[in-house]
C-alpha cells in the first residue's frame, strides 16, 4: 500500500487520450512523493523510529471556543440553550473546525456543524442549580418572592447532608 493510492485512482480517472499528459503528471508527482516518503521512512527507522506518528496540530491551530469562552476539544459534551434558557440539544463533540463543532445529528442521521458560540460546555447540574431552578419557577408562578439564594444554599448543603452537623 502506497500513501498515493487515492492519488493514483484520481489521476486514472483521467482515461481519455487528450487528458493523458494530467495523468502522467499526476503519476509523477506521486512517484516522487513515494519516494520521498520511503526515504523519510528508511532514515527513521535508521535512527531507531518504528512508526512515524503525525504531530499534534492542536499546537498550531486555534480552537474554537463556546458561548463562554472555554475551548472545545474532541470529546466534550455541548449544549444549546434556546431563548427561553431550556437546553434543547446536548451533543458530543467528535470533530472541531473554524470557529464550529461536528456532532452526530441523530433526526437527519448525519454529523452536522454547529456553530460554537452558539454552545456552551455541558455541566452535571448541582444541588444547588436544581434548587434555583426550582425557586425560579415559584417566582414565576408568583408562589414566592425574589431573595431565596440564602435559603437556597441552606437546603442544599442538607440535601448534600453536608450540614454543620447540628439536629434539625
Amino acid at each position: 500500500m502506497s500513501i498515493t493510492d487515492e492519488l493514483r485512482a484520481y489521476a486514472g480517472s483521467f482515461y481519455l487520450f487528450r487528458y493523458k499528459d494530467v495523468r502522467e503528471k499526476i503519476d509523477a508527482i506521486a512517484d516522487s512523493i513515494d519516494a520521498e516518503h520511503e526515504s523519510a521512512c528508511a532514515a527513521a527507522y535508521g535512527n531507531g523510529v518504528e512508526s512515524v506518528v503525525m504531530p499534534d496540530l492542536t499546537k498550531y491551530a486555534k480552537l474554537p471556543v463556546d458561548a463562554d469562552g472555554e475551548v472545545i476539544r474532541i470529546g466534550d459534551v455541548m449544549e444549546w440553550i434556546d431563548l427561553d434558557g431550556e437546553v434543547s440539544v446536548t451533543c458530543s463533540v467528535d470533530a472541531v473546525g473554524v470557529g464550529c463543532f461536528f456532532a452526530w445529528d441523530k433526526n437527519n442521521g448525519r454529523y452536522a456543524q454547529k456553530c460554537a458560540n452558539a454552545y456552551r460546555h455541558y455541566h452535571e447540574p448541582t444541588v444547588e442549580d436544581v434548587l434555583t431552578e426550582f425557586a425560579v419557577k415559584l417566582i414565576e408562578r408568583g408562589e414566592l418572592t425574589n431573595g431565596a439564594a440564602q435559603t437556597i444554599a441552606e437546603y442544599a448543603a442538607k440535601l448534600r447532608l453536608a450540614d454543620d452537623g447540628k439536629e434539625q
